[in-house]
Formats: C-alpha cells, sequence, structure tokens
C-alpha cells in the first residue's frame, strides 16, 4: 500500500507541477457551466426555468469522452518518452501496484474537476428546489463512468509513445465504446441483429444512474469493467518485465 501511495503522490505532483493538469479541469468546469446555465437557446438553465440538473448529467458523458483521453494521454507517454519505461520495471513495484497508482492518480483530476463542479447545484438549491437523490444518484454514475474510462484509457495508451496518438486512441476508443450501446444507434444498425449491444452499453446503465436509480446491477457492470481493463494493463505489463 505505501508503494501504491508514493507511486500515487509522485504522478499527482508531476500532474500538478505544470499548467496542464489544472488547465484541463478549468476548461472542462467553464465548458460544463456554460453548457447547463447558458446552453443552446432554450436549453439555458434560465430558460428552462427548473431545478433540475438534467442538461448537466447529460453533457457530462460527452465532455468525458475528451477530458478522460487528455488527461490519460500522458500515464505512460511520459514514461517512454523520457526514457524511464524501462527504469520503471527497476523499481520494487508489481504490475498491479503501477497500474494500480496511475490509475488512481488519473482518477483524481476527473473526480477533483467534478467536486469543482459541485457549486452549479449548490446555486440551484438557492434559486429552487432541486431533488438532492437524483444529484447524488447523477454524481455517483459520473465517477462510475469516469472510472471505467480511465482504465480503457490506461490500456489502450500503453500501446502508443506520442501523447497525441494516445489522446486520438482513447477518444476515438472511448466514443466507439458508448455510442455502440445507444438505442437509437441499435435501431439504425436493427436491433434484430445489434440488439445484444444493449447488454453492454455503457450509456444504458449510466442512464439509470441519471434517472435516479440505484440498480446493483449497473454498479456490477462498471466497477466489472474497470477491473477487467485494469487486469487487461497488468498483464501487457508482465509481458513487457
Amino acid at each position: 500500500m505505501q508503494k501504491i501511495k508514493a507511486l500515487f503522490r509522485k504522478e499527482i505532483l508531476q500532474n500538478f507541477n505544470t499548467p496542464i493538469g489544472y488547465t484541463f479541469i478549468i476548461l472542462f468546469l467553464l465548458i460544463e457551466s456554460f453548457v447547463f446555465f447558458y446552453g443552446f437557446k432554450s436549453t439555458s438553465f434560465w430558460d428552462r426555468n427548473s431545478s433540475e440538473m438534467e442538461v448537466f448529467f447529460l453533457s457530462a458523458p460527452v465532455l468525458f469522452l475528451v477530458f478522460i483521453p487528455s488527461i490519460g494521454m500522458r500515464i505512460w507517454s511520459d514514461e517512454k518518452e523520457t526514457g524511464t519505461w524501462e527504469l520503471l520495471f527497476t523499481l520494487p513495484l508489481t504490475e498491479w501496484e503501477i497500474v494500480i497508482g496511475k490509475f488512481l492518480a488519473t482518477c483524481f483530476s476527473f473526480i477533483a474537476a467534478l467536486v469543482c463542479t459541485i457549486f452549479i447545484p449548490l446555486t440551484i438549491s438557492v434559486l429552487g428546489d432541486p431533488d438532492w437523490g437524483i444529484i447524488f444518484s447523477g454524481y455517483v454514475g459520473m465517477i462510475l463512468l469516469g472510472l471505467t474510462f480511465t482504465s480503457m484509457v490506461l490500456y489502450v495508451s500503453l500501446f502508443v509513445k506520442s501523447q497525441i496518438i494516445s489522446f486520438l486512441i482513447g477518444f476515438v476508443f472511448l466514443g466507439i465504446i458508448y455510442l455502440l450501446g445507444i438505442q437509437k444507434l441499435i435501431d439504425i444498425l436493427g436491433s434484430e441483429y445489434f440488439g445484444w449491444l444493449g447488454i453492454f452499453s455503457i450509456s444504458k446503465h449510466y442512464e439509470t444512474f441519471r434517472l435516479g436509480i440505484f440498480d446493483p446491477r449497473s454498479f456490477y457492470f462498471f466497477l466489472s469493467i474497470t477491473a477487467s481493463f485494469l487486469y487487461l494493463s497488468v498483464i501487457h505489463l508482465q509481458k513487457k518485465r
């Protein structure tokens, strides 16, 4: 545990010693706030005249598709570009400790961004009477979605050296995975042939939390997918050692 803490601390300090770490969080906060309060035409908070946060929770996954690959593109790329990739395997760390340490450090960034958005429901509570149960459920769903996306980016970025390529691959991969489970796309492709995709739909399981439903199956889905991609990352590192 101490080794994981040391690696976690090292990754956090490395990430926030440069303006990049803060820039992504600030951009996420500004864009999310703008979309919620001003939106586009009649979707703005002031035009909706409602204390619901549906727009916030609908836009969050879309921003995650860009935001998480942005903060995750340097997970392994920094090691490869600076020549510390081989050095990483000489440290007294197991593959699991390396993966978990980097995973937690990356999750810290998007969770910090979510914490910064807490002023949005607080503002709504001053102006109206929001349903805190649905808000809490929505945030839980966003955290689980973020954990899953981070584990995926952690894995796919293992195969490239460039940060830009890592971002592009992560963005495309997450986009495909997220879109495949959308019901409208399944209907277009043909539900009789592609209806089974709904079982693995990330968007469908996120939807339950957005609606305020705590379904144990959705918890298990996100946690199992996250664990699976972390395991794949460990297997890949073991082959490289």
